[in-house]
């Protein structure tokens, strides 16, 4: 009897729980979702960007405000007909401890919207790559990261994107901070007027492109200098 008493116990309290889920987090159940990623911590910001990948695939959006957000291309489609630049958006996620970059989790357009759940989160970046070989040659806007805050290439001011392995990205130094100019050249893809490459030659100019250093082991900047979004 004191068995069948606890076991009813235990089992009236997991229904009571489940029960209290909100509608949509039970709905979105049968997504495969074992957790509610809304428990995590939000980060709010405005669109500036979506930015593609050398494959041709829509995987990170930046906000204004600074952060970098990684994110299953899967996700592209429903995100660039529900958000503009400009517009508001929250995001559930995990940030990276040494920087601004954000793992999505969830996303919602606005607070008390129904969150939409990311089913297959971007842990590790994609290494899919183009079939196009193409230049590209700017100004550094900024480092693109890794979901764990790594440098993995740039994005240049005039909106072109060169891709590195992060190890490669280390040994580049100086030649990759904001303001420097670089040109690169490998395989990706062209997107109207955009371009996003794997860097396969690198130098200062186009005409003057080397192939790229030997890899050094990406360094681990200390917590307390990351920006926070």
């Amino acid at each position: 009897r004191v068995m069948i008493v606890r076991v009813g116990v235990r089992r009236r309290g997991f229904l009571l729980g489940a029960l209290s889920l909100p509608a949509w987090a039970a709905a979105q159940g049968t997504r495969g979702i074992w957790f509610d990623p809304t428990q995590l911590p939000s980060y709010s910001g405005r669109l500036d960007r979506m930015l593609i990948n050398p494959a041709g695939e829509t995987d990170r959006l930046l906000f204004r405000e600074g952060a970098q957000i990684v994110m299953p291309p899967s996700e592209a489609p429903d995100l660039g007909e529900a958000v503009r630049p400009g517009d508001g958006i929250i995001v559930w996620g995990i940030r990276a401890r040494i920087a601004p970059v954000i793992t999505m989790l969830a996303w919602a357009k606005a607070e008390g919207e129904r969150p939409r759940f990311v089913t297959q989160p971007s842990w590790f970046p994609p290494t899919r790559r183009g079939s196009q070989r193409l230049q590209v040659t700017g100004v550094v806007d900024r480092t693109l990261l890794t979901p764990q805050g790594e440098g993995m290439g740039v994005l240049l001011q005039s909106g072109d994107i060169l891709r590195l392995a992060s190890a490669i990205h280390t040994a580049l130094g100086d030649a990759l901070k904001d303001g420097a100019t670089v040109a690169a050249e490998g395989l990706g893809h062209r997107h109207g007027e955009r371009v996003s490459i794997d860097a396969e030659l690198i130098g200062t100019e186009a005409n003057a492109l080397r192939p790229l250093p030997e890899p050094r082991p990406a360094t681990t900047p200390p917590a307390s200098g990351a920006a926070r979004p």
